[in-house]
């Protein structure tokens, strides 16, 4: 079996898991609070200065040069689980997300396509800009649809789409279908989840299964591909001289 192609297959869940544990090194290190404490601290601060904040917040999350710093996706899942059973807020929230994101994205694109993306390098970003290219190259919304269910690999995928110097409106109209696509999935599972979804971000008691189990599917997904992919030996085909 490829190691590369295993390792490139099971890229999503060991994503998830680095940036889980992310979440809680930084929770512990800034030692800030979190279950229903977490939720009374933003539903208040959301109440307090209006969802103008979450359309902010979600533009600078979905920036590049300062999302990568930080784990992506808080915005849509506190935002979501602060609104509760409230729908219509709920809808909405994930509206002005989807909006944020959107102006985050295409800012990452100009970085992109207009040079500025060099110093992303200097920060430690080329590898990951690079293989975002990579994707790209070979079929664009392909490359963006698979990226964007994360904020920060889909900011560098699209500085990678700038760099590229992919048509704007083809790379806008890929972009948004995606984005608004994803966000609609995060925001139905944090809903329906409610409170306990963030257990999935803080309690590794649920991680670790749900991610092994993940892991465990896939590699045998990968091992059932290997073995019809691999050619049987051919018996060996006797001679006249083998006869008699």
């Amino acid at each position: 079996m490829n190691i590369k192609l295993l390792l490139k297959t099971l890229s999503i869940p060991l994503i998830i898991v680095v940036f889980s544990l992310a979440y809680n090194i930084l929770w512990e290190i800034l030692n800030w609070p979190k279950g229903d404490e977490l939720i009374a601290l933003i539903t208040d601060f959301f109440n307090k200065y209006g969802l103008w904040v979450v359309f902010v917040c979600s533009i600078l999350e979905s920036s590049v040069v300062v999302g990568n710093y930080f784990p992506g996706g808080v915005v849509i899942f506190l935002g979501v689980i602060s609104a509760g059973a409230n729908i219509p807020k709920v809808v909405l929230i994930v509206a002005i997300v989807c909006a944020g994101f959107s102006i985050g994205y295409t800012i990452d694109y100009l970085l992109g396509k207009y040079g500025w993306y060099k110093l992303l390098t200097k920060f430690g970003m080329g590898q990951q800009i690079e293989t975002a290219k990579a994707r790209l190259e070979k079929h664009s919304f392909k490359a963006i649809a698979a990226s964007y269910w994360e904020v920060n690999l889909a900011s560098i995928t699209a500085t990678a789409a700038g760099i590229l110097k992919i048509d704007f409106k083809r790379f806008f109209l890929e972009s948004t279908i995606a984005l608004i696509i994803l966000n609609i999935i995060w925001g139905i599972l944090v809903a329906s989840l409610g409170k306990n979804a963030l257990k999935l971000l803080f309690n590794w008691k649920y991680i670790i299964p749900i991610v092994s189990v993940w892991i465990l599917v896939l590699v045998v997904i990968e091992y059932i591909k290997h073995k019809k992919n691999t050619p049987l030996e051919s018996a060996p085909v006797k001679t006249a001289g083998d006869q008699g």
